[in-house]
């Protein structure tokens, strides 16, 4: 059976930019991938790589990679808006209404701003420049850095991250350092994506290099629980892709040894599933062969990418306008969206979105050929 999944150099996705050759351009566009499997956490993991980790840094500090959690992104006030939600059921949870919290990698400051509104007292910390920024026009302090940091020493009633967890080394260490930054009856709230249906499919399409860590919700309360935590709440979001946790100090013994072994059934239906949906994927690009195939929410792709003749000419179409007529590292190609698709279609297209797939789909004209996302993997039943 497989202790590592194996996917050779895949597109090192970290910005996107205004035209192709635009600094800086030293920065590999392509890294290796591999899966591992942890079977105490029962924790699907990046295998780690010591080159990948370092151009991971460098990007971290140099690129900011806020994400979609700022003023003004389209998917901020409905994804981060649940996130306030959560953190307000959360709350109540607690034995005494937090006065003060603390954001750990807070992007845009977004939800710090939305936390402030509700009376709380904030704090922020990033190693990003562009978070510096965002905090000091807010008005918020922000110690730039990566947590945990000898900078931070306060204790907060509440320690909150929003897609963190899948990003550090270990996970484990790191929320447990949450411990010492925590008063008494304090907690951590956070999300981290919901890698679920990909891990039950087969579908790598959740890689991106900087997430580390691949989590569904048994294995992030192995986790949680793992670094001296007990759960008050961990579910998954409505609409936001995540898992939601609320978490508040445990007693007793809370270690990896405390951990039934699960054994590696999981990684192994996945691995099985991979190569399937690997499979699926080139032979349905074939249908593009020597003509142009077309990508919806193209960076879903790019695990697969591999695949593909070098000569395969790739065009990329996404709903976000704020990527309209950008480029991905390594690639040639504006992304295009939905009215160019309309205007020209492709010679066959790749609707890479499990959520989104039917309601794109049904926007698009009837004759355009088409692939859905789902009809890569087993069925179901099979």
């Amino acid at each position: 059976m497989p202790t590592k999944f194996d996917l050779g150099d895949i597109p090192f996705y970290w910005r996107t930019k205004a035209f192709p050759d635009q600094e800086p351009n030293d920065i590999p566009s392509r890294l290796p991938f591999a899966f591992a499997f942890d079977e105490k956490l029962q924790l699907v993991v990046q295998s780690r790589n010591t080159s990948m980790l370092d151009w991971l840094e460098r990007v971290y500090k140099e690129n900011a990679n806020v994400g979609y959690l700022q003023e003004g992104h389209a998917l901020a006030a409905s994804y981060g808006g649940e996130f306030i939600d959560f953190f307000e059921r959360a709350s109540a949870l607690l034995s005494q209404p937090p006065k003060c919290a603390a954001d750990i990698g807070c992007g845009g400051v977004y939800l710090l701003q939305r936390v402030r509104e509700r009376g709380l007292s904030v704090k922020g910390i990033d190693p990003s420049p562009i978070t510096a920024a965002a905090g000091l026009k807010a008005g918020i302090e922000i110690v730039t850095d990566f947590y945990p940091s000898p900078s931070l020493e306060e204790r907060f009633d509440v320690l909150f991250h929003y897609d963190v967890l899948e990003h550090v080394d270990d996970p484990v260490a790191f929320l447990r350092a949450h411990h010492r930054n925590l008063s008494a009856n304090g907690a951590i709230i956070f999300a981290v994506p919901d890698c679920s249906r990909h891990i039950q499919l087969g579908d790598v399409s959740m890689i991106l290099h900087e997430h580390l860590n691949y989590f569904d919700t048994d294995s992030l309360d192995r986790v949680v629980r793992a670094a001296g935590f007990r759960p008050l709440l961990l579910e998954p979001a409505k609409h936001g892709g995540v898992i939601l946790c609320c978490a508040v100090a445990a007693g007793g013994d809370s270690s990896h040894e405390s951990l039934n072994n699960g054994g590696a059934e999981t990684f192994n239906t996945f691995c099985d599933r991979a190569n399937y949906a690997l499979d699926s994927f080139a032979a349905v690009a074939k249908l593009a062969e020597g003509r142009d195939l077309g990508l919806y929410i193209p960076l879903r792709a790019f695990p697969y990418l591999s695949l593909l003749p070098n000569d395969q000419k790739l065009r990329f179409f996404d709903d976000d306008p704020g990527l309209h007529g950008r480029y991905y590292d390594g690639f040639d190609v504006p992304v295009e969206n939905r009215a160019d698709l309309v205007a020209k279609p492709p010679a066959h297209l790749i609707v890479c979105s499990h959520a989104f797939g039917d309601r794109i789909v049904e926007k698009l004209p009837r004759d355009i050929s088409i692939t859905k996302w789902i009809d890569l993997f087993p069925s179901e039943e099979g």
